[in-house]
């Protein structure tokens, strides 16, 4: 472990976060402050690590009105995406949208992200329809939400928990469905709820109902949502946006019924669907021009039913609660693209991935005089299948005798088991100050193998020899975790942990196929990968330094082996011969460290005459490098390592909550992502050269946002924000690393971010 980069981000940590609470003067040590609920450090909750939570009004507050937007101010979160008619690495019939969440530096599939425990499908790699060029994009991402639907987001930074039953390598992101319990308390059994918003960056208009009735023993809620809007606006000085339209609706019901003194059922049912219409144009990979003039038709749905019983037992002394859950999810995605190819002609590709889901976690929490045990089991069984349709007609029969293009991967059955047990220690130093020890162990077992071969068999390959290639892949880990916190003061710990983190195989790493069906190279996954792991460290202090203070800081190291990416081999491949085979496998290893610091400062807490005034700061800093097993070669510094970003803002809200406004800044530092040889390494003995590849530097950049909100009555308030009030012209790190320097300016300018847009919104509350 490198201790002296360890040593550099403490202090930042540490240092960041014991000068910002000095600045504050401590009225009464023993007050609470209530106005900020994004870290808590109450004793049935206290937990080591980052944690944070997104509550609906923070989502409200800060214009979150997309699977992106939530995560604005975050430090060390992000949700990269691309947009209609990219070329680097893409395909003509690869959607616009966001990939998922990157949380410190690590993104896609190597971040959990949940609805209720219930997780939802990987984004689906690029390789499988164009090859090299594809290597770390991704084609379908994880965006099946809409933000309305949700009470809160949790989010999990660094490696999961051991309590976690979603485990990852880079954390995890929950949204938290919308309950009645939620709106309801003892005299208001009814609430009604509309929000009316328009968004200009992509000239949405939203509509929501939220419905609740009911009391302690029976309740029920009705949510519905529905969205309109076109494609997001760039800050291009030539080429705008290409013209895009869609259209969502969602719908969740649920109910709660006390059924016992002991038993409280949940259940829920939630419906998501999206529909777009595109047109665009494909740029080739080093966007200097286009290649086919395309239009799509995309649409994608997700259903999801859940079912939770929350035991807490009377008569039974070791179980204090048992938390029973049962999920079902389907989701659908459907792409139908036709293009114009300016050398291939006209023709028509449909893409579909499908999956349908079952999932179980239970969970069991007993506390005996300075302990409290948890321990739990869970489930998950999946199917998915990605049916494929091209007519496109190859003019090469010889070298393509299946035409262009065939099914990017197989279909794939999958499923995974897995328990914890986590024992935290309480020791009292002084009748005040509390020591604790947290050791914990998680268990997981996945096993996946290949369906329907028959669907992946071409004129030069039968099911049986792909039977070869595609065979069963599982895995049991054992993950141990350690954890040290101490009190500095009731409400403000200090922490140090250790994690052990795994990341499974995924199908399409596993099963993935691009040029199978040719007489050219073949880029295939492999049965035989290998987990991903991880060793995580921790440092860091979270809660209340003193009244009207609420901050969270971290100092991390994380370390990590058997990264999975692509090599190339000459060999036989399924027995049709000797060729270029590029190949999944367990290549690169790989370090990320860095610090974070997220603080809340209730500025009336100490000045009486600024009650109302309050303030935020935030910070976030990682550097990670990888290194591949190749000969000669040497860490390179990761792509997906976001530039540093702070954020500060200062706020207004009146004492009696009438009217509040706030201004908000972020500023981003410049980076330029490092090009390597590794994707295309001719692997024949000879040492891995350097790149000639020449990527786009993005520019650092700084923007204000400025957010208000008024009550006209009681019940009906009206609110807004101007973004990006400079009209700064900028482009997101994360979704444009792999951009040439040699491009065309105008193909450049299609990836700016928008520039000064607005939001307006009504809300009625009852």
């Amino acid at each position: 472990m490198n201790f002296k980069k360890l040593k550099k981000t403490s202090s930042l940590a540490i240092g960041l976060t014991l000068a910002l609470p000095a600045l504050a003067t401590d009225k009464h040590n023993d007050e609470k402050d209530i106005d900020t609920i994004t870290v808590t450090a109450h004793e049935a909750t206290k937990k080591p690590g980052m944690n944070t939570e997104i509550s609906e009004q923070d989502i409200r507050r800060d214009g979150g009105t997309n699977f992106g937007s939530i995560m604005r101010y975050q430090p060390l979160i992000s949700a990269p995406g691309n947009i209609s008619g990219s070329g680097s690495g893409k395909s003509s019939w690869d959607r616009s949208g966001f990939t998922g969440y990157n949380i410190r530096g690590l993104d896609a599939n190597r971040v959990s992200i949940d609805i209720d425990g219930m997780p939802l499908p990987i984004a689906q790699g690029r390789v499988n329809s164009v090859g090299r060029a594809g290597f770390g994009s991704y084609g379908i991402g994880r965006d099946y939400i809409d933000t309305y639907m949700y009470n809160k987001v949790d989010i999990e930074s660094g490696a999961t928990s051991v309590s976690n039953a979603n485990n990852a390598l880079g954390g995890s992101v929950s949204f938290q469905t919308k309950t009645a319990s939620y709106y309801l308390y003892p005299g208001k059994t009814t609430y009604f709820g509309f929000q009316n918003n328009y968004d200009s960056s992509d000239r949405s208009y939203h509509q929501g109902i939220t419905m609740a009735a009911g009391d302690d023993y029976l309740n029920g809620i009705v949510v519905l949502s529905r969205r309109d809007g076109q494609q997001t606006r760039n800050h291009g000085d030539s080429i705008n946006s290409y013209p895009e339209n869609w259209h969502s609706n969602s719908i969740l019901a649920g109910f709660g019924w006390q059924m016992t003194e002991e038993h409280l059922i949940n259940t829920t049912v939630d419906y998501n669907s999206k529909t777009k219409n595109s047109h665009y144009d494909s740029w080739d990979r080093y966007g200097k021009k286009i290649e086919s003039y395309d239009h799509q038709r995309s649409k994608n749905n997700r259903f999801n039913l859940a079912f939770k019983d929350q035991w807490k037992p009377t008569n039974i002394s070791w179980i204090d609660s048992l938390t029973t859950q049962l999920n079902y999810q389907r989701t659908n995605v459907f792409d139908d693209t036709d293009l114009r190819h300016t050398t291939r002609g006209n023709f028509n590709t449909q893409t579909n991935y499908n999956t349908k889901a079952y999932n179980f976690i239970t969970t069991l929490v007993k506390n005996y005089e300075n302990q409290r045990f948890s321990a739990g089991l869970n489930g998950k069984w999946s199917e998915d299948e990605s049916p494929f349709f091209s007519s496109a007609k190859s003019p090469h029969a010889i070298v393509f005798p299946d035409g262009d293009y065939s099914k990017p991967q197989a279909d794939s059955r999958s499923y995974q088991l897995g328990g914890f047990f986590e024992d935290r220690i309480s020791f009292n130093f002084n009748d005040s100050n509390n020591f604790y020890l947290v050791p914990g162990v998680r268990a997981v077992y996945q096993n996946t193998k290949p369906r329907n071969l028959e669907n992946m068999s071409l004129t030069k390959l039968s099911s049986s020899q792909l039977g070869k290639q595609y065979k069963g892949n599982s895995d049991f880990k054992v993950l141990p975790s350690m954890a040290f916190m101490y009190d500095i003061n009731p409400d403000f710990t200090a922490y140090l942990q250790y994690k052990r983190g795994a990341q499974m195989p995924n199908q399409n790493q596993l099963y993935g196929s691009y040029l199978a069906h040719s007489n050219m190279y073949v880029l295939v996954g492999d049965s035989n990968l290998k987990t991903e792991t991880s060793d995580n460290f921790e440092l860091g202090l979270k809660g209340h330094p003193v009244s009207g203070v609420t901050l969270s800081s971290s100092a991390f190291y994380n370390k990590y082996k058997n990264f999975i990416a692509y090599t190339r081999y000459r060999k036989n491949f399924v027995g049709i011969g000797n060729r270029l085979v590029y190949q999944s496998e367990n290549r690169d290893k790989a370090y990320i460290y860095g610090a974070e610091l997220s603080s809340e400062f209730n500025i009336g807490k100490w000045v009486e005459s600024a009650n109302g005034l309050s303030a935020r700061f935030a910070i976030g800093y990682n550097q990670g490098k990888s290194k591949s097993s190749y000969l000669g070669d040497k860490y390179v510094e990761m792509d997906s390592i976001a530039p540093m970003k702070t954020t500060v803002g200062l706020a207004w809200d009146d004492p009696n909550r009438v009217y509040g406004v706030a201004v908000t800044a972020t500023f981003q530092k410049g980076k330029k992502a490092e090009a390597t040889s590794r994707e295309t390494y001719n692997n024949e003995g000879t040492p891995i050269s350097h790149s000639n590849d020449d990527y786009f530097r993005i520019a650092g950049h700084g923007i204000v946002d400025l957010t208000s909100y008024i009550h006209i009555t009681k019940n009906v308030k009206l609110n807004g924000g101007i973004y990006n009030l400079t009209d700064q012209k900028y482009w997101d790190y994360l979704s444009n690393n792999k951009l040439y320097s040699t491009s065309d300016h105008k193909y450049l300018d299609m990836f700016t971010a928008p520039g000064r847009t607005f939001q307006v919104g009504l809300d009625i509350d009852f």
